[in-house]
Order: C-alpha cells, then sequence, then structure tokens
C-alpha cells in the first residue's frame, strides 16, 4: 500500500455541521493506497462518505476503483478489467468526494 500526499482540498460548508471535500487528481501508484486525512488540513474530524472516481489513465490495467474507509483514512482500491488488482499506473488519478464533519 502507498500513501497519497493529502493535498488542498475544496470545501464546501452546509448548514450544520456538514462538510464536503472535493479531492481531485490524487496520483495512484499501487492497486491499494491510502490517504489520510485531518481536521487541521481538511476541516473535517469524522467522514460520512467516501465516492471515488477515475480522472486520469483509465485503461484495460486500470478500469475501476473504490473507496473504502476507517476513521480518517480512506483506502482506495484500483482493479482492471478482469477484476484483478490493477497493474499499470502510468498517469493514474482518482478524484475523491469525501462527506464528513
Amino acid at each position: 500500500m502507498a500513501a497519497i500526499t493529502n493535498p488542498g482540498t475544496n470545501v464546501t460548508t452546509f448548514s450544520g455541521e456538514y462538510k464536503l471535500l472535493s479531492l481531485n487528481d490524487l496520483a495512484v501508484t499501487t492497486a491499494s493506497d491510502a490517504i489520510t486525512l485531518s481536521y487541521a488540513s481538511n476541516g473535517i474530524t469524522e467522514i460520512q462518505n467516501v465516492v471515488a472516481s477515475i480522472s486520469g489513465g483509465q485503461d484495460a490495467a486500470f478500469t475501476a476503483v473504490a473507496a473504502d474507509f476507517s476513521g480518517l483514512i480512506i483506502t482506495i482500491t484500483s482493479v482492471e478489467q478482469d477484476g484483478t488488482a490493477a497493474t499499470n499506473f502510468t498517469g493514474t488519478n482518482v478524484n475523491l468526494l469525501v462527506v464528513g464533519k
């Protein structure tokens, strides 16, 4: 598993305590990468949901991504077209939308 550098975020605050973070063009380098959010960098202390999408490098060896979270750590997994772990990460980037508090 590789660690993704925590970039600056675009934050939208809704009425109340919920926020929507947009993390764009995160470089993926392995089939299972992780990013750790923090209140200081991202303005949240709890993740409610995460949605991942591919923003660059989609091909037969990098077909789909998914995101899961535990605490403030988000794990991004990527797969090939046959469902096995992705193997080619040339130019691969993902976007994350994170709903949190």
